[in-house]
């Protein structure tokens, strides 16, 4: 496929992605997953602590301001080469807080994309570059405008993702295969989120600039917690991998923000500690992960290995079980080799 194609020839680049309804919901294939080339672009490897409370929002931030679509101020502090997208804390499935008036969304099991209007790129959450073909981003917006959103392509299909956002000369492979997935406008920190949300759809929900492979992610606001339980439930049950929640209100906040929770059902199961391998950088001179084997639902050793590196305490990392123990761990989904994704040590099996 060639850069700088017409616009006929544009509109017939429709991606198969992710439809957007008004009420939340959403349809997609599964599809099979690829061994992953990076996973700097998943936030489930980091140690996040539990949420403690709402977060404060300024009272500025409380009156709803218009905005013009065709124009934007961008936040001081986006005036800089040094941007961080905003991450998310875990919600706990058990004592969480109370999520009603919480705008909620699916998680996508894409990869996250910063669109940078002034570099013409979209960038990963650690500024490495994806590299998408001229004909998907000619009409995105330019100069100081920020998008932030994912790569998608179907639900269950982050390794297949990882692979076509990072080969540098397969324009061939976005084709009706990856859409953009954008929820925020980080150019317009300083506005609510409600009004961000307005702006995006509309750009991109209709009219001349909108873009087929471009859908501005659904939100509803939460009425319950039942109604966030019972929205995971519809989303896990077609392979999706979770929620969002976003606080009413909140502005935009670089790094990682209380304002912004993740919500998502893992499984867990057993393994046999084969070695252990030594930590790095805080962890120099103690346990940084255990190498294990995985153990079948008869516990059976199967023969796959894998590392689990997170969820121990000091003190574990100082004494870890012994190799030959069984251990009980947690991950959220199998990678196409059979081994867990985002495995974490709850602890050793005491029977």
């Amino acid at each position: 496929m060639k850069a700088g194609l017409g616009e006929s020839e544009d509109e017939e680049m429709e991606v198969a992605a992710l439809k957007v309804k008004s009420k939340g919901k959403s349809t997609a294939t599964s599809k099979k997953r690829k061994r992953p080339v990076v996973d700097d672009d998943d936030d489930e490897d980091d140690d996040d602590e539990d949420y403690a409370g709402p977060v404060a929002v300024p009272s500025s931030a409380k009156r709803a301001r218009p905005v013009r679509a065709a124009t934007i101020k961008p936040a001081a502090r986006l005036a800089n080469d040094n941007f961080k997208p905003l991450l998310a804390n875990k919600w706990d499935l058990d004592n969480g807080i109370d999520p009603k008036g919480w705008l909620m969304s699916e998680k996508l099991d894409g990869v996250r994309a910063i669109w940078h209007g002034d570099k013409g790129t979209f960038l990963s959450r650690e500024g490495n570059p994806f590299y998408a073909p001229a004909w998907f981003t000619k009409r995105f917006p330019r100069g100081n405008i920020k998008l932030d959103g994912e790569l998608f392509t179907a639900r269950g299909g982050f390794q297949d993702c990882v692979s076509i956002v990072r080969a540098q000369n397969r324009p061939d492979r976005w084709k009706f295969s990856v859409s953009y997935q954008v929820f925020d406008v980080p150019t317009m920190a300083d506005e609510p989120f409600e009004e961000r949300l307005k702006w995006l759809k509309r750009r991109f929900d209709g009219g001349k600039d909108a873009i087929r492979w471009v859908h501005v992610l659904p939100h509803e606001v939460c009425k319950s917690k039942k109604h966030l339980m019972d929205r995971l439930d519809e989303v896990c049950a077609k392979k999706g991998e979770g929620m969002m929640l976003r606080q009413a209100g909140s502005l935009y906040i670089q790094g990682r923000s209380r304002s912004l929770l993740k919500v998502k059902r893992f499984f867990d199961a057993d393994a046999i500690v084969r070695a252990h391998e030594g930590g790095s950088g805080k962890n120099v001179g103690v346990c940084g992960a255990l190498r294990v084997e995985m153990l079948d639902d008869n516990g059976n050793p199967t023969g796959k290995m894998f590392r689990v590196g997170s969820g121990f305490t000091d003190a574990q990392r100082k004494k870890p079980p012994k190799i030959g123990a069984t251990i009980i761990y947690r991950y959220q989904a199998l990678s196409n080799s059979g081994t867990p994704r985002f495995p974490t040590f709850v602890g050793e099996r005491a029977d």
